[in-house]
């Protein structure tokens, strides 16, 4: 009896936290047709209207009375949706909305999803070099959190285990006990 309400306790705890996932059903789903960038480079006018999930690194923020646009650096995105920036980048494109995007919050170097509809082209220059770049229409978009590597101790030891702190045995050492045979193991 035990046994059933602990796994049905449990089955309800793994259905309820399977609800959790914060990022839009729109990011982690590709649509049907998963055009990507460099195929509709050069005639992007017969991809007009056509629904797309693009991402990648924020280069400019542009904020107008009537829209915001933001130049994007385009990388290919895992399966969830996430740009993989360690890959090489098919070009631009510009991201258009009509809600306010910060540029404090979305500074460079954000790494952003979106969804859309490709509405045309606009030329840009970068450097001294005019750039046409496609124009997505934004029906959502997700900011990535950046990464931020886990900083572990070096000196840390998994087997150290001092109960009698500060008591018994203290000698204000980390290791004051040789381990496996090595008397100078932390010395």
């Amino acid at each position: 009896m035990k046994q059933m309400s602990a796994f049905s306790v449990i089955s309800f705890v793994l259905v309820l936290l399977s609800g959790c996932s914060n990022i839009p059903k729109q990011i982690t789903t590709a649509p049907s047709n998963d055009l990507q960038l460099n195929e509709i480079q050069g005639h992007i006018e017969n991809f007009a209207n056509q629904n797309v999930r693009w991402g990648g690194e924020v280069v400019s923020v542009e904020n107008n009375n009537d829209a915001s646009i933001l130049q994007i650096v385009q990388y290919p995105l895992n399966h969830y949706g996430k740009p993989i920036i360690n890959h090489s980048s098919d070009g631009r494109f510009l991201a258009k909305t009509t809600e306010f995007i910060d540029p404090v919050v979305y500074k460079k170097g954000t790494l952003l999803t979106f969804t859309g509809t490709l509405n045309g082209e606009d030329t840009r220059k970068v450097d001294q070099k005019e750039l046409i770049m496609p124009v997505l229409e934004v029906s959502s978009m997700y900011k990535w959190q950046p990464y931020q590597p886990i900083q572990r101790d070096p000196f840390y030891d998994p087997f150290f285990y001092n109960g009698f702190y500060p008591y018994y045995g203290y000698h204000n050492r980390y290791w004051h006990h040789p381990r496996f045979g090595y008397p100078y193991y932390y010395w």
